[in-house]
């Protein structure tokens, strides 16, 4: 079964101001996810209200301050309006326990806040990202349906967390495939297919007309090109210009060696054996990004079974796939001219 959220109906224009409150994303997610988004909810909820109030702290802050004036005002000359009392004076001595003590409130109690307030985003984070993709960053035209995986296998010797990293480290990898495919630089014979068809253009832009010349014994017309330029004084204006397209103008006079010159730096520069074609890159992605969502599905699902059984872990939070969060697959109406799918749900053209 697929869920899709309905169109909102616009609301008539009336005098008064009327806000109209967005719908829970929960209400556009089948059964299953809906129940593990409200288990994101709930347990960034508690690891929040773990969090000592700022107004607790406060308070320790002002009670060692409190107990740090005590004993200056114990220990401070007359002239400053202290007692001038020695550090062996026992009433010395119990004003240092005192703030010491306060000191050790305090410390406590801020340390306790920063380690649960990093727990209540490490919690947060993957609750974000879920509703922020359901409500914003899901294409259109798709519909979300629940999916069911094989429950991960650990490997003989591991346990649950073990096995969390294990996959986790396959994350990294496959992200790390994702980057060097980005990264690969393109064909020479592409680059300098491109390079030529660039310089050609460049030619025909620049060729004079002798037209006025011949015909009516008129200046040769070279091609001119519009300049803008901003000009800084006491306001910030616009200076245009017109002059002679030089550039155009070289590449066709020079059409042939400039092509030459530029083959050679393409050469000298290229990497053929570690280039991909946008076809390889379109590919190489699809391919890589299937891996990835299945292996997200069984890391997400290992996590979901270690906070069931009361271990301190959350999921990742940010980059993690909100399908292989929630345990969702995307629904798209298949486009006429979609190329052949390389990996279940995921195009070479098209990805989810």
């Amino acid at each position: 079964m697929s869920f899709e959220p309905g169109p909102a109906n616009p609301q008539p224009f009336s005098a008064g101001i009327h806000l109209q409150s967005q719908p829970d994303v929960i209400e556009w997610l089948p059964p299953a996810a809906a129940e593990r988004l409200r288990l994101l909810r709930q347990r960034a909820a508690d690891a929040h209200r773990l969090i000592p109030e700022f107004e607790t702290v406060r308070e320790a802050s002002a009670r060692k301050i409190e107990a740090a004036n005590e004993l200056k005002r114990l220990t401070d000359h007359p002239q400053d309006f202290g007692f001038n009392f020695k550090p062996d004076d026992p009433r010395v001595k119990t004003a240092i326990k005192h703030l010491e003590k306060m000191t050790a409130d305090l410390k406590r109690l801020t340390e306790l806040r920063e380690v649960r307030t990093a727990a209540w985003h490490a919690a947060s984070a993957a609750l974000a990202a879920c509703e922020s993709w359901l409500r914003d960053g899901r294409p259109h035209g798709t519909t979300l349906e629940e999916v069911e995986t094989e429950p991960p296998k650990l490997n003989k010797g591991e346990d649950v967390l073990s096995g969390i990293e294990r996959f986790r480290r396959r994350v990294r990898e496959l992200r790390a495939d994702l980057h060097r495919i980005a990264s690969a630089p393109f064909p020479s014979s592409y680059a300098k297919a491109q390079m030529r068809a660039q310089v050609e253009a460049l030619a025909r832009r620049g060729a004079p007309s002798v037209s006025r010349l011949v015909e009516l014994d008129g200046p040769v017309d070279f091609q001119m090109q519009s300049l803008t330029s901003e000009v800084h004084a006491e306001r910030r204006s616009l200076a245009f210009a017109e002059t002679a397209d030089a550039l155009a103008l070289v590449a066709w006079l020079h059409r042939d060696a400039l092509i030459a010159a530029l083959d050679r730096e393409i050469s000298t520069e290229a990497d053929d054996k570690a280039a991909l074609t946008h076809e390889a890159r379109q590919k190489g992605e699809a391919e890589v990004q299937g891996d990835l969502l299945a292996v997200e599905r069984d890391e997400c699902a290992l996590v979901w079974t270690a906070q069931a059984q009361g271990l301190s872990i959350e999921h990742r939070g940010g980059d993690i796939s909100p399908l292989a969060l929630l345990g969702l697959r995307l629904i798209t109406t298949p486009r006429p001219d979609a190329s052949p799918e390389t990996s279940p749900g995921l195009s070479w053209t098209l990805r989810r």
